[in-house]
């Protein structure tokens, strides 16, 4: 087998065993209701992790395969739609948009998340009959809508942080393993 060959194959088997992992997590938000946000955004940690390491196209298949086992698995469930619209792929999408100009990043990460609540509320309630919101006053909602751009800022900076920590402390004992 070439060098090639058998890098190709560890990528392979590292990215299988991190959507394995990713759809227990997963799975464990879809029994434990309270916890979907929380293990959307842990899942996504491995789809940075994979960005970091390997690259290429393997966080994209990470991500899309994370998300459609999780879909077929726990189909009754919302959890698999906030991953795929939002927590598997932000950490991608993000490393693309902090490519712009300072400001302008911010802007769009903004405009981004405010479209993908929209659209997963449309997905949720008009395509697949999931409530998104809960049924009360419209006062609800709105405090509702805000506390998810709050949570998604908080989201960005924890990313922001993790990444770093990894890259300091982490990196140096998985280094070993990948390459």
């Amino acid at each position: 087998m070439s060098k090639k060959t058998s890098t190709q194959v560890k990528y392979l088997t590292v990215s299988a065993m991190l959507c394995a992992l990713g759809v227990v997590i997963l799975g464990l938000g879809a029994v434990i209701e309270v916890l979907d946000l929380s293990v959307c955004a842990l899942a996504s940690m491995l789809v940075v992790f994979i960005y970091l390491e390997i690259g290429s196209y393997y966080p994209w298949l990470v991500w899309i395969c994370t998300s459609l086992a999780t879909a077929l698995i726990f189909p009754g469930t919302a959890i698999w739609v906030e991953y795929l619209f939002v927590f598997g792929i932000y950490p991608l999408i993000k490393a693309y948009i902090e490519r712009l100009p300072k400001w302008s990043w911010i802007i769009v990460k903004l405009v981004y998340i405010n479209a993908v609540i929209w659209g997963m509320f449309l997905v949720c309630e008009k395509l697949l009959g999931i409530p998104f919101f809960d049924e009360g006053s419209e006062i609800l909602m709105i405090i509702t809508y805000v506390l998810m751009n709050v949570a998604f800022v908080m989201y960005d900076i924890c990313i922001v942080v993790l990444v770093r920590f990894y890259q300091i402390k982490l990196r140096p004992r998985f280094k070993k393993f990948l390459k």
